[in-house]
């Protein structure tokens, strides 16, 4: 059983803006045409799993409504307690003593979802399986649930979440129906976040940040770079005046470590590539007058070549290479391309 299956509470309720989708799905269980197999996709930080979450909350309860599950019957209060025996949570395992969370999910889990599948419900309704993120199902546990896929055991429903479902097998997406989730629009997504930042031009800044998404904005707001930014900026301009060197300003930035610290480079290096090419606008708009500084000493092409070499660091980082080594890297490679 996963972390998120532990949870104290449920989701029984899909986002405002998941109105429209949620009424497809509603109507999909109440005619009696759910697949087997849904790939749930979309940008990252809109929600997906909470759509997930309630939807199979709705499928489990004894006393659905057109919004979700009741929150009070026997089946939710096993959803809320984490010991639903008709739901199965597939998420990346994490070690109970070393807490590190494994980079894929394995074929062994694969297999307990296979024999999970195969049982009738005891409850009596469906069996529902959430695999997220699906696009870390490893190549033996990707393979490992075709069958499954294809010949689930009768009232089943795999939820397959994604935030990059053109990372998963042909394989497997040819056998999911396929649910693509839109950005919700502006207004919807203030709406969620702004009373929970009493600050609307905070709500707008990380909205922009996030493209749009309103829980990797809510998220972006405690993310250890967010607060840094300004410095990291003047760091970046003091490399282009030589005023610093990449060594010393390599130094400043390892305690805040390359995880937090080449995103954080990602975002403000395209803005600093939109100011360079000409444009005004910007996603850190309360920077805009450093952000312009530091683009006088480059041209666009050159802030694009250094912003592909973070996509490859990071690519790096994620295969375990020292992170300091990345950041002495990064930094010399501002400090030769601005001056």
């Amino acid at each position: 059983m996963s972390e998120e299956e532990r949870r104290p509470t449920w989701s029984f309720h899909p986002y405002a803006w998941q109105h429209t989708v949620w009424q497809r799905l509603v109507d999909l269980a109440e005619s009696g045409q759910l697949p087997h197999a849904l790939l749930i996709s979309g940008h990252a930080g809109i929600g997906k799993e909470r759509l997930a979450s309630a939807f199979a909350a709705r499928l489990l309860c004894q006393a659905p409504s057109p919004q979700g599950g009741c929150g009070s019957c026997k089946s939710c209060n096993l959803l809320n307690a984490g010991v639903h025996p008709d739901l199965m949570w597939l998420a990346p395992e994490t070690d109970a003593k070393t807490e590190k969370t494994a980079k894929f999910i394995k074929v062994d889990q694969v297999r307990e979802l296979v024999g999970f599948a195969e049982k009738s419900a005891q409850l009596g309704g469906y069996r529902v399986v959430i695999i997220t993120p699906a696009h870390l199902l490893n190549v033996q546990a990707a393979n490992a649930l075709l069958k499954t896929l294809e010949e689930p055991g009768s009232r089943t429903l795999i939820l397959l979440v994604s935030s990059q479902p053109l990372s998963l097998p042909a394989t497997i997406r040819s056998r999911c129906q396929q649910l693509a989730l839109d950005i919700p629009a502006e207004k919807e997504a203030l709406a969620w976040l702004q009373p929970q930042l009493r600050d609307e031009a905070t709500a707008r800044l990380l909205l922009a940040l996030s493209d749009g998404a309103p829980l990797a904005a809510l998220q972006l707001r405690d993310a250890l770079w967010f607060g840094e930014r300004e410095r990291l900026l003047r760091d970046l301009g003091n490399l282009g005046e030589g005023k610093a060197t990449a060594l010393s300003v390599a130094q400043r930035w390892q305690g805040l470590g390359a995880e937090a610290v080449l995103p954080a480079l990602a975002s403000l290096t395209a803005d600093v590539a939109v100011v360079a090419s000409g444009a005004t606008v910007v996603k850190h708009q309360d920077l805009t007058p450093i952000i312009t500084a530091v683009a006088r000493r480059v041209s666009p092409a050159a802030v694009l070549g250094f912003r592909q070499g973070l996509i490859e660091k990071q690519r790096l980082l994620a295969g375990n290479v020292q992170g300091a080594a990345l950041l002495d890297a990064v930094f010399s490679e501002w400090a030769r391309m601005s001056r």
